[in-house]
């Protein structure tokens, strides 16, 4: 299985921006009144920042994107230091964002959505660069699973630092869903490289299941498909919640039958011939199930889209390609293993071939989590902007001396 075509990623869309916010009014009048400052002194600077914002909203998709959102992110951070941009504040800039799944404009005077929109879009490039490597060489896949576990970050992070209403795009619901799926990526790597490796079947079993498990709390998130979560649904729209649900559901069984397939071989070491051979049944049943869901997809054509340019970006094939090459791929590989074992116990082992229902289950083991980056690191963050206007903080401490 480690020649297996390797399947397409899920990558998420970002959000834009609609227009680029004026922070020189608001600061200058800031640095007059109460830093007792010439604002005109701090011209260049607010014209770095506004310049690092016009950068960041129209991010490239490449590492230097990336770089470029996380030290705008950073920067945002140092600023909260210097200047009350929140909601309520007298210096409040607005912030405009559309909506990710409609033309819907949110106009917000709180520095903090702007943070939150920021960190979305550092997952959501994160998960579209992961999606683009072909993941054929050690490197590849080694990449693509940081991409993936800094997305998760990202994500949960957002979630649980900016809460957003449940009914926003950046919804509680939606970015749980979207870290679980990260991380079911960035292990689905570790599993395409355990393979590569040859690592013990037990082990490759663990890693499979692992995926499984991570696809199915992700698809928790998203209700079930008799009683779908209606906010949700009514966020990013019926369409793409079914195509998230089938490609989940396509790859849950699909990484169900390679754990499956790795429990046989397992059974095979430990001489467990008729247990190897309800296994490698137990495969073959479960690949056909992820055929029929594949099959599933070609409904959600319109909703495919970026399945198909990550595909691309792989190998120049479009996703239903991709995924009908790994399909006869693994149905030879599970196929030939359940003939093969068939045979060798109907004429020399003679051992009793026990029902599927009966066999050992295999927990998950994950290898992925989250990887942060930090808004204080100078090789994120680069020079503090404004290090020349002492902190509020300090300044208040210091004036109390005056």
């Amino acid at each position: 299985m480690e020649a297996v075509p390797r399947l397409p990623m899920l990558s998420f869309e970002l959000k834009q921006s609609a227009e680029n916010a004026e922070f020189g009014p608001k600061l200058k009048q800031y640095i007059r009144d109460h830093y007792h400052e010439d604002p005109d002194s701090y011209s260049a600077e607010i014209h770095e920042l506004e310049g690092l914002r016009a950068s960041a909203i129209h991010a490239s998709r490449d590492f230097t994107g990336c770089s470029t959102l996380k030290k705008y992110y950073c920067q945002l951070h140092y600023l909260l230091s210097r200047f009350p941009l929140n909601e309520d504040s007298s210096i409040a800039v607005t912030f405009n964002w559309y909506d990710i799944y409609s033309s819907m404009v949110y106009n917000v005077t709180d520095i903090k959505y702007e943070m939150a929109c920021i960190l979305y879009n550092i997952g959501a490039l994160h998960t579209e660069l992961g999606a683009m490597d072909a993941r054929n060489t050690p490197d590849g896949m080694k990449i693509s699973c940081t991409h993936f576990q800094c997305a998760a970050w990202a994500f949960q992070h957002l979630r649980d630092t900016y809460p957003q209403p449940r009914e926003s795009d950046l919804s509680p619901t939606l970015l749980t869903f979207l870290y679980n799926v990260s991380l079911a990526q960035a292990q689905e790597c570790i599993l395409e490289k355990s393979m590569t490796d040859n690592r013990k079947p037990t082990i490759i079993a663990k890693v499979a299941m692992q995926v499984v498990e991570y696809l199915k709390t992700a698809m928790n998130n998203l209700g079930s498909p008799k009683s779908p979560d209606s906010t949700v649904t009514e966020i990013a729209g019926s369409r793409k919640i079914k195509m998230w649900r089938r490609y989940c559901e396509f790859k849950m069984a699909y990484h169900g039958a390679v754990a499956l397939l790795y429990q046989g071989m397992q059974a095979e070491e430990q001489q467990k011939m008729g247990e190897r051979v309800a296994y490698y049944q137990a495969a073959v049943d479960m690949l056909k199930e992820a055929s029929k869901l594949a099959k599933n997809l070609d409904q959600q054509e319109d909703e495919m889209d970026r399945l198909n340019k990550a595909a691309q970006s792989m190998c120049e094939e479009d996703a239903y390609e991709l995924i009908g090459e790994s399909l006869t791929f693994s149905h030879d590989v599970m196929g030939g293993k359940l003939t093969a074992a068939q045979k060798e116990n109907e004429f020399v082992y003679h051992e009793k071939v026990p029902a599927a229902t009966t066999l050992p289950e295999v927990k998950g083991a994950s290898l992925v989590k989250g990887i942060p980056f930090s808004v204080t690191d100078p090789e994120v963050a680069g020079q503090d902007i404004f290090i020349k206007l002492v902190p509020m903080e300090a300044h208040q401490a210091s004036s109390m001396y005056r």
